[in-house]
């Protein structure tokens, strides 16, 4: 059969060459025309994941079979309009895609089912005033319809908001940007599974992020099992199955990011999709269900292995994992550590690189920029701490002088 792909970045390749495995061909669509998966599908085509119509002429023209994405949020829904349109497998609705892409739905609707969130106004410059001015500062503004932490800005007044609408809204296809009141927090993800509207909780992972306000809910490593499971554990699981309810999700992959602080959870985003953080590779490996083949066959209208969801309890899951999303200071590489060292190291199971030897690297600002990851599983949480120290003291990525530029988390 014939599977396109939205998207041919780093976070769909498990999906590209997972389907190619089981003997499927694959229609890749990304408008970089460089972009790593092209270079594992069967055809290419270079059109944005976001122009819907562009979507439907590529499905329709290279006669494709069914349609998916994963790692990434806004193609959930140039998926989910592009197989009605062409009559395909819809694993997801068009209603539910639009509720759990578009910030303004979704937000909406969180307040309408009572599910915690921070307060927010959706705000057009020279409209809203009022509530502008009403908010608590600080802020956080962000896109209504992006991802990867592109256009989000920490302020402190509503001059600044004003200051950076159009920073934002190039990052958008609407009018309207999101402005909430910023709830200090540490962040957890929620990784699951959704059959006939029955939930299966994956995994509760850590999400650490950068603490400067320049690169605010910027990633730099997951890390399973949650240091938050003891107190927070049970509601992270009532809210999950609460949302997967309310926003009448039907089946697959989800992805919701939680915010804990002092008035305790609050709901940051969702997403039906498989998250970017690696999920697609550790997850099967610690929990006995293959999320990527699962998707490819929904995708395609095929039955799929369920059976590991009916026998598995995150709480006795034995495993410990870290996912460590490295960056690069700015500088100009010269010499890279070879991944064939890195991945020699115990524990270790894949690593792989998103910058090359000759690359001028700039100021950090979005995920985008990331240098590269390494997902390192132990069956103690000691097992994953040496293994993570012997990584980051052979990775090295320099300049001529031979100054190591890695950013990474520390604890």
């Amino acid at each position: 059969m014939k599977l396109m792909v939205l998207g041919a970045s780093q976070g769909q390749l498990p999906g590209i060459i997972a389907a190619k495995k089981l003997g499927h061909s694959v229609v890749t669509l990304d408008y970089l025309p460089n972009a790593i998966g092209h270079r594992y599908s069967d055809e290419q085509c270079s059109t944005s994941t976001f122009d819907i119509e562009g979507v439907v002429d590529a499905g329709r023209r290279y006669q494709v079979d069914g349609v998916m994405t994963l790692g990434t949020d806004q193609p959930v829904l140039s998926g989910a309009i592009a197989a009605k349109k062409l009559h395909l497998p819809q694993w997801i609705s068009e209603k539910v895609a639009l509720s759990v892409t578009d910030k303004r739905v979704m937000k909406k609707k969180f307040v309408e089912k009572r599910i915690p969130t921070v307060a927010y106004i959706l705000y057009t410059k020279g409209q809203q005033e009022e509530e502008l001015e009403a908010l608590t500062y600080p802020v956080v503004v962000k896109p209504v319809d992006s991802q990867g932490q592109r256009g989000i800005f920490y302020l402190e007044t509503p001059e600044a908001v004003r200051a950076h609408y159009d920073q934002v809204i190039c990052y958008s296809r609407q009018n309207h940007i999101l402005v909430e009141t910023y709830y200090p927090h540490e962040e957890v993800t929620v990784s699951g599974w959704v059959v006939q509207g029955e939930c299966t909780l994956l995994t509760i992972t850590d999400r650490i992020t950068f603490q400067s306000k320049n690169q605010l809910g910027v990633c730099l490593a997951h890390h399973f099992p949650s240091k938050h499971m003891e107190n927070y554990g049970e509601a992270l699981c009532h809210y999950t199955k609460k949302i997967v309810h309310d926003f009448d999700i039907k089946n697959g992959p989800i992805y919701f990011q939680y915010l804990i602080g002092d008035e305790g959870i609050k709901v940051n985003e969702i997403a039906c999709r498989i998250g970017g953080a690696h999920e697609a590779l550790f997850i099967p490996k610690i929990t006995g269900f293959n999320l990527v083949e699962s998707q490819i066959a929904l995708a395609l209208g095929r039955s799929y292995k369920k059976e590991p969801l009916r026998y598995y309890q995150m709480s006795k899951n034995p495993y410990h994992v870290s996912v460590e999303l490295f960056f690069v200071a700015p500088t100009t590489i010269a010499y890279m550590t070879p991944l064939s060292q890195l991945k020699e190291i115990v524990g270790v199971v894949d690593v792989g690189y998103h910058v090359e030897v000759g690359a001028c690297i700039g100021e950090i600002s979005d995920a985008t920029q990331r240098g590269g990851y390494a997902v390192i599983i132990g069956e103690t949480s000691k097992a994953v701490d040496t293994a993570r120290t012997e990584f980051y003291k052979q990775l090295r990525i320099t300049d001529a002088k031979e100054n190591n530029y890695v950013i990474r988390y520390k604890e």
